[in-house]
């Protein structure tokens, strides 16, 4: 992140208000190991006050319950998630290109986001879920709406640019909705799978990431959207660009996240 964003977005807050959202940001930056070393029962107000040096009364300041933290963390993920499919998107000029950019994007994600890519399936257990207030849920939701757009977005702009069509009959708005929620369930949902399924190898799917890939690209193809897969140049183009997304992933990982302003100017990618 572009260091004078940070100062210029801090400025516009009171002294009181930064105060308190550094504070939150502490509570989660106390709260993520014990998430990843014990898993949810490991994270209480007790554990967390003793981690900050307070009472638990200052936690509560912030936060209702635990439930409310986990909320905070997921949130705190997806605007990660934002931040890294961004830096894919940048990374490329034609519109399919970067939509396979944000494919790639979603594997490093799972790879080296591993405790965000797990407390966003946390979040949605009913025990987790129904304990949480309605205004963090709508950050959240808002946070998703707007990975989400950014994936319609591109669809609009294959569509402008020529590269991909409405078939006969279609709008261009069902094209997208199509596309995005086809896109977005095979690739996040196909990762949860393999991060979480152990059948998989059994029912004869012993790469599950290259499956995923020759779907995506299949759905592609299948709807004309230019230009049309070639094996040989996607492997060496996803061969150069993974590298580039992890030193990404890696960057972003120490940014602040308090705000999705905090990563209105994510890191730089190379084209």
């Amino acid at each position: 992140m572009n260091p004078a964003t940070i100062e210029e977005t801090t400025a516009k807050l009171t002294p009181k208000q930064i105060e308190i959202q550094q504070r939150e940001s502490r509570i989660l930056d106390k709260a993520f190991p014990m998430l990843r070393s014990g898993g949810v029962a490991a994270i209480s107000m007790n554990a967390i006050a003793k981690e900050m040096g307070c009472t638990r009364g200052t936690i509560y300041n912030h936060f209702a319950n635990k439930e409310e933290i986990l909320l905070a963390l997921a949130t705190r993920a997806v605007r990660r998630r934002i931040a890294l499919f961004q830096c894919a998107m940048e990374s490329q000029k034609m519109p399919r290109d970067q939509c396979a950019a944000v494919g790639i994007a979603v594997e490093v994600y799972a790879d080296y986001m591993p405790d965000e890519f797990a407390i966003e399936q946390i979040i949605r257990h009913d025990v987790v879920w129904q304990k949480t207030s309605a205004g963090r849920r709508d950050v959240l939701s808002d946070c998703e709406q707007l990975c989400i757009g950014s994936l319609g977005r591109l669809v609009q702009s294959a569509i402008s640019a020529g590269d991909l069509k409405p078939a006969r009959g279609q709008t261009a708005s069902e094209l997208s909705q199509q596309l995005v929620f086809g896109l977005w369930s095979l690739t996040y949902g196909g990762l949860v799978l393999e991060a979480t399924s152990p059948s998989l190898i059994a029912a004869g799917i012993e790469d599950a990431r290259l499956t995923i890939r020759r779907n995506g690209n299949l759905l592609l193809d299948g709807v004309g959207w230019q230009p049309l897969f070639n094996a040989r140049r996607y492997n060496a183009w996803a061969k150069r660009l993974r590298p580039t997304l992890i030193e990404n992933a890696k960057t972003i990982r120490q940014l602040p996240c308090t705000s999705e302003k905090d990563f209105s100017h994510a890191p730089e990618s190379a084209s």
